[in-house]
Formats: C-alpha cells, structure tokens, sequence
C-alpha cells in the first residue's frame, strides 16, 4: 500500500546516497556539445553570463557522474520528497546558467533574475498523489522568503512534431501540470513554451487570505463573548 504521508526536505550533501532516482544523474541539461561558441555569445545576455554558463557546463561534463552534489555546490536548489525513508520524487531549480541546454531551446534566454525550475520527477507509483505540487510550494515558499519574484520553466507538449518515447523520457515538466499550479506561458512554442510563475502575486493572494482568515476568527471569537440580551430593547 503506497504511504500517503510525505515529507520534503532540502536535499543535503550527506544525503545524496538516499536518492536512487534515475534523475539523480542525469546529464539532460549540461549537454550544450550543439552550440559553438560563437553561437553562445550571440545568444547570452552578457559576458558574465556566458563564462558562467560556460564553466558550469565544462565542470558538469566532468562530474558527470556526481552532477547532483555539483549542482547543489553551486547553489542549485534540491528539494526531495521523502515517504517513511524513501526518496519518491526530487525537484531541481536555480539559476539559468545551472542549465546549459536551455540555450537549445528557441525561447532562450529566460529571465535572469528568475529562478529556473529544471525538473520535477516522481516515482510512477507515487504520481497523481499530491507529491509534485508540494515540491513545488515547498520551493515557492523558500523564494518568497528570499524576495525572488519569479520562477521560469520549460514545459513540454504532446503533439504529431514529438516522438511519444521522446516525451516520456524527456525531465521538462508536462504543461499540463504547469498550468494547473499557476504557471502561464510568457514565450509560445509549438513544442517546448517557457512558462513563468509570479511569485509577487502568489504572495500578496496568501497574505490577503491569511489576513481574511485572522479577521474572520477575531470577529468569530467578539460573537461568542458577547453576551446574548434576551429582554426587550432597551433604547
């Protein structure tokens, strides 16, 4: 029976040995081995940007085999969702240079003061359950503290252009799933979309339902205190 109670923690380097997802080596966004570099200075935003693009990728070319605790070294965000002591899905997110194959994609670049979500994978057994859409609040929740105001994606559509076995293995994430937790498309692609997520307005909505709430329970609270007058009005 699949256990229904999950816990996400950040994914610390000591712990790397609890993840045995397949994604946890996968090199699907350091192999950038298309674009020349000619071809990187033409589409990077800035200099700064390409060289560190560039190590990142060189760096993670080499660590292929120790990719994750690379990532998470250079600031990369690693959220894993964790049923009892098992790892049942994983979350990947950072800056944009993190993710060198972004410039494959016809929307490049993203938004550099946004933070890029790169992956979130579940176990097949554990999909549908509410794992993936906590991965993601759980992130969410840690930007807004860091006053980051946007996530970016990639997402993936199905259609007659993709090879079925192509979408199934590919880590970007089904629009799908985007949309249905508030991601809206801010640069259109018949195949691969960025999508973007507002943090800002995901913030200010809670603060105004957290504060509704807290209203609500106070005038509640006024209404069982005061005493009830059962005798004729008296003014």
């Amino acid at each position: 029976m699949v256990n229904l109670n999950f816990t996400i923690r950040d994914l610390a380097l000591d712990k790397l040995d609890t993840v045995k997802l397949k994604c946890s080596n996968c090199s699907f966004w350091t192999d950038n081995s298309r674009i020349s570099l000619f071809e990187n200075i033409n589409i990077s935003p800035t200099i700064w940007e390409l060289i560190k693009s560039k190590f990142f990728e060189i760096k993670s070319q080499v660590n292929k085999k120790k990719f994750l605790p690379f990532f998470i070294e250079n600031g990369g965000y690693a959220k894993a969702a964790y049923s009892s002591k098992k790892c049942v899905g994983l979350l990947l997110a950072g800056k944009y240079y993190l993710f060198p194959k972004l410039k494959l994609f016809n929307f490049y670049p993203p938004d550099p003061n946004s933070v890029f979500l790169g992956c979130v994978y579940v176990l097949p057994e554990y999909r549908n359950l509410g794992v993936g859409k906590k991965l993601l609040i759980t992130l969410e929740k840690e930007l807004v503290k860091n006053n980051v105001r946007s996530i970016e994606t990639v997402a993936k559509r199905l259609n007659d252009d993709i090879d079925i076995e192509e979408y199934v293995n590919s880590p970007v994430i089904p629009i799908k799933f985007l949309i249905k937790n508030g991601f809206y498309i801010r640069k259109n692609d018949e195949l691969y979309p960025l999508l973007r997520l507002d943090l800002s307005a995901i913030s200010l909505v809670k603060g105004f339902l957290k504060t509704r709430f807290a209203l609500k329970s106070i005038a509640q609270e006024r209404t069982e205190k005061s005493p009830v007058n059962f005798g004729k009005d008296e003014s």
